[in-house]
């Protein structure tokens, strides 16, 4: 008995493949690994199988009679790679210390100075199946970059494994990740991919969704940059300005004899655009007096905090950021379906928790499930009840509320997705497929929703995303 691995050539046309199976089971053969991948090839399926030499041997004549066999690939695979070393002592010993481990063979080696700190290493590889050149490339890449990997002498990619690493290898180029950020990237982008799959989703819509996350951020920087600005009079002497980014929650100002207080302040990778443009809104930005409030934790709404001493939240939410400055899972990471997000989130917006002893508590919840009043808030002519919700969008989040001026910060309690723009609306259909859900509880953020519309009728709604809205719900 033994293994053998067949690439065939797939039809595309429903039940080519049950057709396969049927013919290696009339051989006495049981199939012990099969992988497909339609995002690199439509065409091309591996199949291991386990049986008696002779009907190996039989089998393969009629898989290539039939003219199914795209290559005999049981004794060997060729891959190419590029490696990016250090160039210090030691580095080439570690890497010819693993491909001994696994028992691969080089066929090619191709290296130089080139009078930097690294040098580019190319690499023929030659092993007995893919499941070894894998190995090898995930425990090299735990210490070097692979830049680039091609199988066989055609340059023809095979196997999923080099899916995953050149997708890596696109996202560390795109957001200038680290090596350390790429494997991250890497790990999480594969279990949001597992937990997909058992929902039967189809893996290419998913890394397609992972890399328009990726790409938005940084598409929409720099020049691109141009958020919807809002403002509008509260009162004789306040003025309120919305900034709506196409990636990332909003960011309220609220302006009053030279103060400002902010209302969440974004995505930290537009640091830099969102500075710029308060100091277009405000030209004595540097001297004005500013606080921040932040409605919840989350990364595109509290990224933006370096600019203030002073930040107000609710005890849940210092608790979260408590959390991330310890290295312990903050409360989204606690569901398992967020975790992998949460954790690309973290690399592709570039986020660093605020100071802790910047942070100033507001006041505390009683009981988890109620929407309870845990303080008060002054700014200059406004006065805000502070309410935490009962945590249906995430644990801490709070709700402001000023009755003499009909005014409400939802956060993302309420979003106004009639009121998106066309990049806002793109963008906002990536979490809740990744996430499964935005929310860490719908039912009960649908609950907190729903009293805050009944109870804030004709009251000015400042959503977490979208434009502002009078509520005139009967």
């Amino acid at each position: 008995m033994k293994y053998k691995t067949f690439i065939l050539r797939l039809e595309d046309r429903s039940g080519h493949l049950l057709e396969v199976s049927k013919i290696i089971s009339s051989h006495n053969a049981n199939i012990t690994r099969l992988s497909y991948n339609k995002v690199v090839d439509q065409h091309t399926v591996f199949i291991e199988v386990y049986a008696d030499e002779n009907d190996i041997v039989d089998l393969s004549m009629e898989l290539e009679d039939r003219n199914y066999l795209l290559k005999d690939s049981s004794e060997e695979v060729d891959v190419l790679m590029t490696l990016q070393i250090i160039d210090i002592p030691g580095t080439v010993t570690n890497i010819l210390q693993v491909f001994e481990k696994y028992d691969v063979n080089i066929s090619y080696v191709n290296t130089q100075e080139n009078n930097t700190s690294y040098q580019y290493c190319k690499i023929g590889l030659y092993a007995a199946n893919s499941e070894l050149i894998q190995k090898v490339l995930d425990e090299i890449s735990t210490f070097c970059e692979i830049t680039a990997i091609n199988y066989d002498t055609q340059d023809k990619i095979i196997d999923n494994t080099v899916f995953y690493h050149n997708f890596a290898q696109e996202m560390k180029k795109k957001l200038s990740l680290t090596q350390k950020e790429t494997n991250i990237f890497l790990n999480n982008s594969n279990k949001i991919l597992q937990i997909l799959e058992d929902k039967n989703e189809n893996y290419f819509k998913t890394f397609n969704y992972i890399r328009k996350f990726a790409s938005y951020t940084v598409d929409y920087k720099n020049e691109n940059f141009n958020p919807r600005i809002s403002h509008k009079s509260i009162t004789k002497n306040t003025t309120l300005y919305l900034i709506e980014p196409p990636c990332g929650g909003n960011t309220y100002i609220l302006e009053s004899d030279n103060k400002l207080l902010f209302i969440d302040s974004g995505f930290a990778c537009y640091m830099d655009e969102m500075k710029r443009i308060f100091q277009e809104l405000f030209p004595n930005f540097d001297d004005m007096e500013k606080q921040l409030i932040l409605t919840h934790a989350d990364m595109d709404h509290a990224g933006i905090s370096d600019i203030f001493n002073n930040i107000y939240v609710s005890e849940n939410t210092f608790i979260n950021f408590k959390r991330e400055h310890e290295g312990k899972k903050n409360f989204r990471e606690e569901k398992y379906l967020h975790e992998p997000y949460i954790k690309l989130d973290r690399i592709i917006s570039k986020y660093v928790p605020p100071e802790l002893n910047k942070l100033r508590i507001i006041g505390s919840k009683s009981n988890d499930d109620e929407f309870d009043k845990i303080g008060e808030f002054f700014f200059q002519d406004l006065f805000f009840d502070i309410y935490e919700s009962n945590g249906g969008h995430l644990k801490g989040e709070i709700i402001l509320v000023e009755q003499d001026h009909k005014l409400i910060f939802t956060g993302d309690i309420f979003v106004n997705v009639k009121g998106f723009t066309p990049e806002q609306y793109d963008f906002n259909l990536l979490a809740p497929y990744l996430m499964g859900s935005v929310n860490t509880d719908s039912n009960k953020a649908s609950q907190c929703r729903n009293i805050i519309l009944n109870r804030c009728k004709n009251y000015l709604l400042c959503p977490g995303h979208g434009e502002w809205i009078q509520n005139n719900t009967n």
